[in-house]
């Protein structure tokens, strides 16, 4: 079982912060750039707009997401259509 200590203060973690903002730039970038077949794509590239306007705001979104799981990008890309489809 997880330690909420432990989850709540890697939500706090400045450097997992800056991990995942970076995460959320590339994430966006390739939504940018992939097949408009994609399903949820129009909402995705809404998404990806968003989030490249402020990478900052778009990784404190998602930072509860993340904090569950050690793999940064795997966990952001997942949440794409989540954050795509208003969820916030």
């Amino acid at each position: 079982m997880v330690n909420y200590d432990t989850v709540y203060n890697l939500s706090r973690s400045q450097a997992l912060r800056n991990r995942l903002t970076v995460a959320v730039a590339r994430a966006a970038q390739d939504v940018l750039n992939e097949d408009p077949n994609t399903p949820n794509h129009a909402a995705r590239v809404r998404w990806a707009h968003d989030a490249l306007r402020d990478p900052d705001a778009a990784a404190a979104r998602m930072m509860w997401g993340l904090v569950g799981n050690a793999d940064i990008q795997w966990v952001c890309n997942g949440l794409i259509n989540t954050f795509a489809n208003g969820v916030a």
